[in-house]
């Protein structure tokens, strides 16, 4: 993740950005159709912002488009299965976002499975700002979740992996497709 200056939990601005170009890019993926998270980059690198929020905007693009080739070429269709390309990119604020809408909609254990992933991506969030003692709880809530309910997921190719780097708040997350 690239951090600098760019703050998204100090700076509204950032927090915008991140939010905006976020949002465009789970559009895309859903689409399988770039033009969406391009076209809102292209107009935030217009606006008069810092270098590091450029450098930002500049990074997201370039792995949003290698996270849609990846899900193209290899015609990936389940939100699942696009979080964890987008997980294996360390994208974890939008695999927060594009967990969530599938939560939102999932009932019983599959939402708590769900649940645990979207805090699981949390707490690497919380971890690249420096706030370990949120990661810390984070985790413990995620690992519960998860052990309790990951057999309530279709999809899951190295679950134990990711239960060992959150229990032992490993700063280099794994990669989860295996």
């Amino acid at each position: 993740m690239i951090k600098n200056n760019f703050d998204p939990f100090r700076d509204r601005q950032a927090r915008q950005i991140r939010n905006i170009l976020s949002t465009a890019f789970v559009q895309s993926l859903r689409d399988l159709n770039p033009a969406s998270f391009e076209t809102t980059g292209e107009q935030l690198l217009k606006q008069k912002i810092s270098a590091d929020k450029k450098a930002y905007i500049l990074d997201r693009i370039s792995r949003y488009r290698k996270c849609i080739t990846t899900v193209e070429q290899q015609g990936i269709q389940s939100i699942l299965e696009q979080s964890f390309v987008l997980w294996d990119a360390e994208l974890f604020f939008e695999v927060h976002e594009i967990l969530e809408g599938q939560w939102m909609v999932a009932q019983g254990r599959e939402k708590a499975a769900l649940q645990g992933l979207i805090r699981a991506a949390g707490v690497y969030i919380l971890m690249a700002w420096g706030n370990q003692q949120g990661a810390e709880k984070m985790a413990a809530k995620a690992v519960r979740a998860l052990e309790e309910n990951l057999t309530a997921l279709a999809y899951f190719p190295s679950p134990q992996q990711l239960l060992t780097s959150l229990r032992n708040l490993d700063p280099v997350p794994p990669k989860l497709r295996g």
